[in-house]
């Protein structure tokens, strides 16, 4: 290579990694913005994940306000590093800030850890494109559902990944205890990142380039050692949740058409709303799906797919395949893997399985494409990315200001319930434009920093987290509490489960939330409560 062109190489190289970077900041700025301008912008599980943790902040007070109801249990559980990472800030800054900040570094984090994959396997090259790609996937639906611990160790996924391949062909005992650490990390984050991060090692170690291909499957077979004894604590674990077996909800038949439809249509991670809806326009066509961050990300897929394959074609410049044909096998093993794949391994083993393989392996699709915008089809994409990353932001901004109305309303019945009060909440007409629904969990910010006992705590009734109920107190079924916000009002079953819940455990709540009306469900609420607030939505019974 002469040096006139390793100078312009250098140069084209220089002002890749200068606009990716520039590109990178302005994209992610509107979703920043929305998080922190909005007084009230809560993901929906993120209110339970920072009420649980402030009850293990004050599980080591020697007289806690939690201490008769709630136990810790310090166990080798999954998640840890999220509830950890939590407390850990509250310690430090204010129970909202913390969540915002938590919020925030699940979200740049996993951005930038994509960015990087891309440099550490392609260079700056095609950076710019890279950088919106990164964004656009980083604001996902698992991360507005709050899925905090998931998306650390979805962070984990680049990093692990890059670092194998970096030196995937010297893989010596340094490297891999650095394959050790990332997976005794990646377990205490999350087991579906940590699963698919193995999957992605293993279809490498396979599929790199290279000579030494069983040399380097046998020292990555050694990096993941660890996972044995892992493995064998989770399996302890999981017997606390009953058996595995994977459900499929929505491919009912797998040779129907309107079935996998619906199959598609709840895998996707990319959409946060409805896709026959627009930002902040009340009415839905079905037509607004063609204006959607999704379609507008599969348009870009197709052709930065048609720009690789003409260029291959023409032998111009670097081809991709050759080179990084296992991130190919790989992005298509998990996609087509969440696209088929189960929703769940069973309710109590966790939900959202599609989502969070698909979202993995579009990740793996980065450092595959060319994302140079030099020929129509690559400006083409160019632009695309453009409109589903600033149509994603619109989204965004729209969830954040009904973030706030519903949460700052909710929230003004705070002084009605009071403090070290044991209040159960009923949620009715909840339905939502978007995928996460931030009402859901939010009366869970009832409980920070006032000692309420929160009955509709989520959590305590999965084994792969750390917070739980003592055994022996009276109280109402969470899952019940839950079952009732998500049935609609025309519901026959709602009213009787509602009667006996309150008939069983009326006596262990002092105070009841409700939000929207129901005649038939308020008059059983009046056999045992009084109303004490009402306004708009929002209503405090008190016992009778």
């Amino acid at each position: 290579m002469s040096s006139t062109t390793l100078l312009a190489s250098e140069t084209d190289s220089a002002r890749s990694r200068r606009w990716g970077l520039r590109v990178f900041v302005v994209a992610l700025s509107p979703a920043l913005i929305a998080i922190w301008a909005t007084p009230w912008f809560v993901t929906q599980d993120g209110p339970a994940h920072l009420y649980n943790a402030q009850i293990i902040t004050r599980s080591f007070e020697t007289h806690s306000l939690f201490s008769d109801v709630y136990h810790v249990r310090w166990e080798p559980l999954p998640n840890w590093v999220g509830h950890l990472s939590l407390t850990l800030l509250l310690r430090v800054m204010p129970a909202r800030v913390a969540d915002r900040v938590m919020t925030t570094l699940t979200l740049i984090g996993f951005a930038a850890s994509i960015v990087w994959l891309r440099w550490r396997v392609v260079g700056w090259r095609g950076m710019p494109l890279a950088a919106l790609l990164a964004v656009l996937l980083a604001i996902n639906l698992p991360w507005l559902l709050g899925f905090t611990s998931f998306m650390l160790g979805a962070c984990l996924f680049p990093i692990t990944l890059g670092i194998w391949w970096h030196g995937r062909e010297r893989l010596w005992p340094g490297r891999v205890a650095v394959l050790w650490a990332l997976m005794v990390l990646g377990y205490f984050n999350h087991l579906v990142s940590l699963g698919l991060t193995v999957v992605g090692l293993v279809v490498l170690a396979f599929f790199a380039p290279g000579e030494r291909r069983f040399a380097r499957a046998g020292w990555t077979a050694l990096g993941l050692l660890p996972l044995v004894p892992l493995g064998w604590i989770y399996l302890g674990l999981t017997r606390n949740g009953g058996p595995m077996k994977p459900v499929w909800k929505h491919l009912s038949d797998p040779f129907s058409l309107s079935s996998w439809h619906a199959q598609l249509s709840w895998a996707e991670p990319i959409s946060l709303a409805s896709k026959v809806v627009l930002p902040f326009y009340p009415g839905s066509h079905f037509g607004f799906a063609l204006l959607t961050p999704l379609i507008a990300f599969a348009i870009a897929l197709v052709l930065e797919g048609i720009t690789m394959l003409r260029e291959r074609g023409a032998s111009r410049g670097p081809t991709t395949w050759p080179d990084r044909r296992g991130w190919g096998v790989l992005a298509a093993v998990l996609i087509l893997g969440g696209m088929a794949g189960p929703d769940t391994l069973g309710e109590s083993h966790g939900n959202y399985l599609p989502q969070r393989v698909l979202l993995f392996g579009l990740v793996a699709l980065v450092p595959l494409l060319d994302l140079e915008a030099k020929t129509w089809t690559g400006r083409a994409a160019a632009l695309a990315l453009v409109w589903a990353v600033a149509i994603q932001s619109a989204f965004l901004w729209e969830y954040a200001a009904t973030s706030n109305r519903n949460v700052s309303a909710l929230l003004q019945a705070r002084a009605a319930i009071g403090t070290n009060q044991k209040v159960a909440t009923l949620l009715m007409g909840i339905p939502s434009r978007f995928r996460s629904n931030s009402i859901l969990h939010a009366d869970n910010l009832l409980g920070v920093d006032t000692g309420n006992v929160i009955w509709n705590n989520y959590e305590t009734r999965h084994y792969y987290f750390p917070v739980q109920f003592n055994p022996a107190v009276d109280r109402p079924d969470s899952e019940t509490l839950e079952l009732l916000a998500l049935k609609v009002d025309h519901d026959e079953d709602r009213p009787l489960l509602w009667y006996l819940m309150l008939e069983a455990h009326h006596q262990s709540i002092d105070a009841i939330l409700t939000w929207g009306k129901n005649a038939e469900l308020d008059q059983i609420s009046d056999r045992w409560f009084k109303p004490v607030y009402e306004n708009g939505n929002v209503r405090v019974l008190r016992h009778r």
